[in-house]
């Protein structure tokens, strides 16, 4: 599920209304660029945005701030307010804008809607604002005589694939989210839901997820300091992160030494399950035989795994094609990790971050060394390409890549420590966050590894499998060391 923060435009500063009354404003911040940046900090990789002077009068005045937010990077933004010609998309789109979100023109000018769906595909959202079960249009001032629920219908048969569908009457209310009107809203099929207005806890993101409801918005109220892991919930995220990896094979968790000898360890949705629930900061999934094998990742474990957690997933493993891309985040992933597939056909990486986000692309290498050479490996670490690893990666952030998963085949599954040299090598090449991956054998080797600028996350395997290592006591501990953690 994609957890959206929003922020509110008026005047330049970031607002929220109670309730779409214009003159129930509170003020939340006078600089929208730091709030974005924070959340950013916070684990954000998305942002809804909305213009309230342009959703009331229709003018640009706040276009100048969403292009400083968007220059900023780092976030897949949607904006909407004020958006009723196709100049307008064309510039926010150009800004680097991944979604224009239509409301007022949607009911007022139906056959354009249809038109700007039809040519922008997935880059149109349409934002559905009811009061009382019935559409409300200009700055929700106004009452439509069509309910939401058949509006969002109409829309669909039009070729709208996403609705952003708020209840003005818990909109600002921190009341709870109307959960029956979206379960309705689930039976539409073939189109995404976003929920928002009142969510207001974890348990409704978590029902809100389990209706099949694509994403949720969250207002200033949840803000950076109670943003968490992408999700609201205490505390403000800090810098480094621990990540468990599921390395999966026919259905099963499994692990091996120096990418070889592979054991199974367990099932993939209860390791999941229970990661969630044992303070991991993310979760990744690696179909690790997909690439080898010229076969798409395994998508109803995916789906399963995606169902069992609250907590960021990147997916890799066959991803290819920007359709690949398409259908692993619709099966659940916040990110999509990608290695062989943008070996074999760069141009991936680009084309992938301008669609979804460079938050949304990960580059994972899989690197040896190689006559004293750090050389990039393909297919699952069986395949020597020839490349040097940190050429690779500097083109791959330039290409549009928002983070690297950097795997040392010399250190996977030998339990000795990250490959400190190889990472070292990493950072000074690129600016992105990095994750470093292969040989953690104990806490003392991530407390080494956090020593070391620019990276930003430790992942490991079998030590958590196993419980070798548990990430509570690895958290306090490395907290007790001076790095700032998430307890």
């Amino acid at each position: 599920m994609q957890i959206f923060p929003a922020i509110d435009l008026r005047g330049g500063q970031v607002v929220r209304l109670y309730q779409g009354d214009y003159d129930k404003e509170t003020v939340y911040a006078q600089d929208p660029c730091a709030v974005a940046r924070d959340f950013i900090a916070a684990g954000a990789g998305y942002l809804h945005v909305v213009d309230l002077d342009g959703a009331k009068d229709g003018t640009l005045a706040n276009f100048d701030t969403i292009a400083a937010i968007a220059g900023q990077g780092g976030l897949y933004i949607e904006v909407g307010g004020g958006i009723r010609d196709e100049d307008r998309i064309r510039r926010y789109l150009d800004l680097g804008v991944g979604r224009c979100i239509l409301g007022t023109i949607a009911v007022k000018d139906f056959d354009f809607t249809e038109r700007m769906a039809q040519t922008y595909g997935d880059r149109i959202a349409v934002g559905v604002d009811a009061r009382d079960g019935y559409v409300a249009v200009s700055g929700w001032k106004e009452l439509s005589a069509e309910k939401g629920v058949d509006f969002c219908r109409r829309l669909r048969d039009a070729g709208v694939q996403t609705v952003i569908y708020t209840d003005i009457s818990r909109d600002g209310a921190e009341q709870g989210t109307n959960l029956a009107l979206y379960r309705e809203l689930a039976k539409i099929e073939g189109l995404d839901i976003t929920a928002s207005g009142g969510v207001s806890s974890l348990e409704e993101l978590r029902e809100l997820r389990k209706i099949g409801t694509k994403a949720a918005i969250l207002g200033p109220v949840h803000g950076p300091s109670g943003f968490k892991n992408g999700h609201p919930g205490g505390g403000r995220m800090l810098a480094r992160r621990i990540i468990p990896c599921l390395d999966v094979k026919d259905g099963r968790v499994v692990k091996g030494t120096n990418f070889e000898g592979l054991r199974d360890m367990a099932d993939p949705v209860e390791m999941a399950r229970f990661y969630n629930e044992s303070g991991a900061d993310e979760l990744v999934f690696y179909d690790i035989t997909a690439s080898a094998e010229g076969r798409n990742l395994f998508t109803d474990i995916l789906r399963r795994v995606a169902g069992e957690i609250f907590i960021p997933l990147t997916v890799g493993g066959g991803i290819r094609t920007l359709e690949d891309f398409d259908r692993v985040l619709k099966c659940g992933a916040d990110k999509v990790s990608v290695n062989s597939g943008a070996i074999a056909d760069p141009a991936i990486i680009g084309a992938a971050a301008k669609k979804y986000g460079d938050q949304c692309v990960v580059l994972s290498m899989d690197v040896k060394r190689v006559d004293g050479q750090f050389r990039l490996f393909a297919k699952g670490g069986r395949e020597d390409t020839g490349i040097d690893a940190m050429e690779w990666a500097a083109r791959g952030v330039a290409d549009g890549a928002g983070e690297i998963v950097l795997n040392s085949i010399d250190t996977d599954g030998v339990k000795q420590g990250f490959d400190l040299e190889m990472l070292d090598a990493l950072a000074s090449r690129v600016s992105v966050p990095i994750i470093a991956s292969g040989g953690a054998g104990k806490m003392e080797d991530f407390a080494q590894l956090f020593t070391h600028p620019g990276i930003d996350a430790g992942l490991a395997a079998s030590i958590f499998h196993t419980r070798q290592v548990d990430i509570k006591e690895l958290k306090h501990y490395l907290r007790a060391q001076g790095v700032e953690m998430r307890i």
